[in-house]
C-alpha cells in the first residue's frame, strides 16, 4: 500500500497537476548537464531548477515494455510485456492513466507515434500530438498547449511522447544522408552521434521549450525521461537487440512543487520508481506491492540496491507492422497469440537480463549463461569476480515478486520452463 509520507499532515502540498514527458531513444549524454558539447541554452534556462537523477535506468530497451513499467511500477516479468512484440499486458494491473482517470483527473495523452501503444491497457488514453497532421513531427503544438492550460483547480495528468529522436533522427529525405551503421563501422562514431544529438536538440530546445514556458510550473510536477537510450557504438547502433549501457542509462529530470533543491539518492534508480513517487505526490493510496521506491523518500532507498533491466526478443524487436496496427483488438487472444495461434518466433531472439548498482552493469544471457561486466559511463569491460552475486539477486527478484500469480495467466511454454527451472534450482519445487 502506498501512503503519503513526504507530505504527511501537509495536505496543501499534495500535487494535482502532473506532466510526464517521454523522449524516445534519449540517452544519458544527450543533455548539456552530462555533455558540455550539447547546446540547449533555452531548455537549460527553463529547467535550471529541475533535479537530475544521475543513476537512472530503464527496465527494458524498447518502447512498449519500458512505458508499461513507467505506468505500472512493475518490471517486464511482472507486467507481461517482456519485449517489444509481446502484444498485451497481464490482466488486472493498475496503470497511472486509469488510476488518475478514476480519481477525476483531466487526462491528456499525446504521442508522435500513438500506434506503438496498441493493445496495451493504456492505449485508449493516448492520441496523436496533432490529430490534423499526417506527419506528427510536422504537427502544431498550439492545440496541445491550449489543452494543457486548464484552470488551476482542475487536477490534471498529462503524458507526452516524442518520437523524432527514434530511428533516422530526421534524416529521411535528405539527399546523400549517410548510414549511421556505416559511419560507426568505419570509425566515425562521433559523426554518427552528431546526427543523433541534432534530433535530441530539436526536441529539447524547440518543442519542450515551447510547451514548458506556457505552463505555470509552480503548479506542476514535471518528469522528463527517456524510454530507453540509443547504442551508436560498436556493439549496436540502435537499441532493441541487447542490453547495453548506452541504451539502459537515461536522464530523468524532475520538478516538484514545494520541494526545493531535490536531491536524488546515490542508489541506482529505476523507471518503476516513478509509479509510487507520483502516486505519493498525489496523496493516493493504491495497493502497490512492487519493487519501485518513492524517490522523495531517499533515506528509505537501500544504497546497495540493484535495479533490473530485461530483454526478450523471442518474438522479434519490431512492432509497427501493418498486420499489428490494423488488427482488430478481439483477435489478440493472449500476449503471444492471434486467433489462439502463436505469432511467429524470431530466429535470432534472445532473453537477457542485467542488474546495475549505478556504476557497474552486469548482463547475462538467460539461456547460455554467458555474461559481461562493464563500467556504466565509459563502457569499459571488466572482470566480474563474483557473478553469483548478481545471479542470486536476480533469482531473489523473481521469487520474491508479489506479482508471480499474474505469470500463470498466459505464459508461453518457454517462459514456464524457465521459471520452473529457476524455482527448482532454488529448491522451491521438486
Amino acid at each position: 500500500m502506498i501512503r503519503s509520507t513526504a507530505f504527511e499532515n501537509r495536505d496543501t502540498n499534495v500535487v494535482n497537476k502532473f506532466l510526464l514527458i517521454s523522449i524516445d531513444c534519449w540517452r544519458y549524454d544527450a543533455l548539456s548537464r552530462t555533455n558540455p558539447l550539447f547546446n540547449t541554452p533555452k531548455f537549460d534556462l527553463l529547467t535550471q531548477e529541475f533535479s537530475l537523477a544521475e543513476k537512472f535506468f530503464v527496465s527494458a530497451p524498447a518502447t512498449r515494455p519500458s512505458h508499461t513499467s513507467y505506468f505500472t511500477g512493475l518490471y517486464p516479468f511482472e507486467h507481461g510485456v517482456y519485449g517489444q512484440t509481446y502484444l498485451k499486458m497481464f490482466e488486472d494491473i493498475p496503470n497511472l492513466f486509469q488510476i488518475f482517470s478514476d480519481a477525476g483527473y483531466h487526462i491528456t495523452g499525446r504521442s508522435e507515434r500513438p500506434e506503438v501503444f496498441r493493445f496495451l491497457d493504456f492505449e485508449p488514453f493516448i492520441t496523436s500530438i496533432d490529430p490534423n497532421a499526417q506527419a506528427q513531427h510536422l504537427g502544431s503544438l498550439e492545440a496541445l498547449i491550449q489543452h494543457l492550460k486548464q484552470p488551476s483547480n482542475i487536477p490534471q495528468f498529462c503524458f507526452l511522447h516524442f518520437w523524432y529522436t527514434h530511428g533516422g533522427y530526421g534524416m529521411s529525405g535528405i539527399p546523400d544522408a549517410p548510414s549511421l551503421k556505416w559511419l560507426v563501422d568505419n570509425g566515425r562514431t562521433d559523426e554518427a552521434l552528431r546526427f543523433y544529438y541534432a534530433a535530441a536538440t530539436h526536441i529539447l530546445e524547440f518543442k519542450l521549450v515551447e510547451i514548458l514556458k506556457q505552463l505555470k510550473l509552480p503548479e506542476w510536477a514535471v518528469f522528463i525521461f527517456g524510454d530507453h537510450g540509443e547504442g551508436i557504438c560498436e556493439e549496436l547502433i540502435d537499441h532493441g537487440s541487447t542490453l547495453n549501457q548506452n541504451v539502459l542509462h537515461v536522464p530523468l529530470l524532475a520538478h516538484i512543487p514545494h520541494v526545493r533543491d531535490l536531491e536524488f539518492p546515490d542508489a541506482p534508480l529505476s523507471a518503476i520508481d516513478l509509479f509510487p513517487t507520483i502516486l505519493n505526490l498525489a496523496g493516493m493510496d493504491v495497493d502497490y506491492q512492487g519493487y519501485g521506491q518513492n524517490l522523495l523518500s531517499s533515506s528509505e532507498i537501500d544504497k546497495d540496491r540493484l535495479v533490473l533491466s530485461e530483454l526478450d526478443s523471442l518474438y522479434g524487436i519490431g512492432f509497427l507492422s501493418k498486420n499489428n496496427l490494423e488488427m482488430p483488438h478481439h483477435r489478440v487472444t493472449s500476449r503471444t497469440t492471434v486467433d489462439n495461434v502463436e505469432i511467429n518466433k524470431y530466429s535470432e531472439g534472445v532473453r537477457l537480463w542485467s542488474l546495475t548498482d549505478g556504476e557497474y552493469l552486469y548482463r547475462e544471457d538467460e539461456e547460455t549463461g554467458e555474461f559481461v561486466y562493464r563500467h556504466v559511463l565509459n563502457g569499459e569491460e571488466l572482470t566480474c569476480e563474483d557473478p553469483d552475486r548478481f545471479r542470486d539477486a536476480y533469482d531473489d527478484l523473481l521469487v520474491n515478486s508479489n506479482y508471480q500469480h499474474l505469470q500463470v495467466q498466459e505464459s508461453t511454454t518457454e517462459e514456464t520452463k524457465i521459471l520452473e527451472g529457476k524455482l527448482r534450482n532454488l529448491g522451491y519445487i521438486e
